[in-house]
């Protein structure tokens, strides 16, 4: 007869660590650059490259696909903070210091002003070639017509305005409300306006003091938003969704650093990378963790 330990032992179930549900078994954080103020928007080319600001330095970076090199392109930005390719290949920023949004010629790096006299924050560009950039000082959304950069003021809100995205299908913008729980959505008309007024998207997680912080963020293909955050990066699902639907993950800001104040998914789908202030930081994803 077996001892009673021995016996107890055989038939305790066995406890196994859980498959993570965002990254790839055995993937860990790599630095992508490191030294830097505020690190912040981030977009990829055509070609797989990636790109990011330093707000505070004033500098736009260029990491290559293949060597991982990283390149000074612009050091000299105006403050430049959220960045995206447009269709026509060239890249926008919102240059806040300069009270510009400036497009860079990938081809020279040389950059125009497309609008002037109002300060931006975060920018968006659908794919009709509309743009649209928050304003937190004023609390705006500001709206520039496809092709003629015509300027419009898209929304006046009621609270700050920081990080921009829209939904996979092009019909709802989404704009954080920096301070607070909430994502806002407008429904966007076939004429890529705003045509009613705002609701709450999407709920977020935030410390004690209801500062959220919610900043850089993604739509993701399942319908859920990855956004940068106080406590991290989030996934979360809409707040309308069907219980179950959706699970809600929150990404602790790696190894003691401060507020996750930028997030994407590289176009690719196989890294995420996030903003940390002095460094910029990726990881491996599970394939296909955002998928429907």
């Amino acid at each position: 007869m077996l001892p009673r330990l021995s016996f107890l032992l055989l038939f305790l179930p066995t406890v196994l660590p859980a498959a993570d549900s965002v990254f790839a078994e055995n993937s860990a954080w790599e630095l992508v650059s490191t030294g830097h103020e505020f690190a912040e928007g981030m977009a990829w080319d055509k070609d797989g490259h990636f790109y990011f600001t330093d707000v505070r330095s004033g500098q736009l970076f260029k990491v290559d696909r293949d060597t991982g090199m990283t390149t000074l392109i612009d050091g000299a930005t105006g403050r430049a903070n959220g960045i995206a390719f447009g269709p026509d290949g060239r890249l926008y920023g919102c240059s806040s210091g300069d009270k510009a949004i400036y497009a860079w010629d990938p081809k020279t790096w040389t950059k125009v002003a497309v609008t002037e006299g109002t300060q931006s924050n975060d920018i968006v560009i659908l794919k009709d070639g509309t743009i649209f950039y928050t304003e937190p000082g004023t609390r705006l959304v500001w709206r520039l017509a496809a092709g003629t950069f015509q300027r419009e003021l898209a929304a006046k809100l009621d609270w700050g305005p920081n990080g921009i995205a829209v939904s996979t299908d092009q019909k709802t913008l989404l704009v954080a409300e920096f301070g607070s729980d909430t994502i806002h959505g407008f429904s966007l008309g076939t004429d890529s306006k705003i045509n009613g007024p705002d609701h709450a998207a999407f709920k977020l997680a935030v410390p004690s003091d209801g500062q959220g912080r919610l900043d850089g963020m993604l739509m993701l293909a399942d319908g859920r938003l990855l956004s940068g955050t106080f406590l991290g990066a989030q996934i979360v699902p809409p707040v309308n969704a069907a219980a179950g639907s959706g699970v809600r993950v929150i990404i602790p800001p790696p190894f003691g650093r401060p507020r996750c104040n930028y997030v994407r998914v590289s176009p690719d789908g196989e890294w995420m990378y996030t903003a940390y202030a002095v460094d910029v930081l990726r990881r491996r994803l599970r394939p296909g963790f955002d998928r429907p």
